[in-house]
């Protein structure tokens, strides 16, 4: 009877505080798919903090300072991993306020920095880690494209407004969205559901288009479209 206690008491904290765990299924996603692109893509952007997107364009980094990795439990990570937060090492602060870091070569955008410079019609996704960073896992001369967990706003309020807020609810509304920074137009692109997403490809690559079944777009497909048209 214990054991069964145990193990019940173990799956309903998964539930409750999955959100907590973003970054890990986030992780294990992109390891999984190793074969389909190229998950150690590495750009060429010099080491250093981009503070704006001005610098960013014309890579130039804004500082120099150095920086470490660290999951959510503030652990250094040596490992190339997704998401993560950095921090000066200096003075253990968290970085703040920025647009890019390219660390170890590697590119990470901080979310804040993707939602501030989005496309106007994306304005209705958040999330809970505005200072979080994100890898671009895939790039070329059109589009650098990385995921993050975003939350629809709006289905985040009605969800409050009708008193079903809590750790499962939530966790169920955020979601690993594809994200494009577009280098013509200068922006993110959020892919915030499977229609949206049909509606960036389709006039790119017209066979990439998805059916739908789902409120988001199958994240794989997403992958190998935007490996085609890079």
């Amino acid at each position: 009877m214990k054991i069964k206690t145990l193990i019940f008491a173990l799956l309903l904290s998964n539930i409750i505080f999955g959100q907590n765990d973003t970054s890990e299924n986030s992780n294990k996603l992109l390891s999984e798919t190793t074969t389909e692109v190229n998950s150690l893509y590495t750009p060429n952007y010099p080491e250093g903090i981009y503070t704006s997107k001005k610098d960013f364009i014309s890579k130039k980094p804004s500082s120099f300072k150095t920086v470490v990795m660290k999951n959510f439990n503030k652990k250094v990570m040596d490992s190339i991993i997704h998401d993560c937060y950095f921090y000066y090492s200096d003075n253990n602060k968290k970085v703040r306020n920025v647009f890019a870091i390219s660390y170890k070569g590697h590119l990470y955008f901080q979310i804040k920095a993707i939602l501030k410079n989005r496309n106007k019609t994306d304005r209705a996704q958040s999330t809970n880690y505005h200072n979080m960073f994100v890898r671009t896992i895939i790039g070329g001369e059109n589009y650098l494209y990385t995921e993050a967990e975003l939350v629809n706003q709006w289905a985040m309020g009605t969800a409050v407004n009708f008193g079903a807020i809590g750790g499962a609810i939530a966790s169920d509304l955020i979601k690993g969205k594809g994200i494009v920074w577009d280098f013509k137009n200068k922006e993110f692109n959020i892919f915030k559901s499977c229609k949206d997403y049909n509606k960036f490809i389709e006039d790119k690559l017209p066979e990439a288009i998805q059916e739908c079944k789902k409120h988001q777009p199958d994240i794989l497909e997403v992958r190998k479209a935007i490996e085609k048209i890079k």
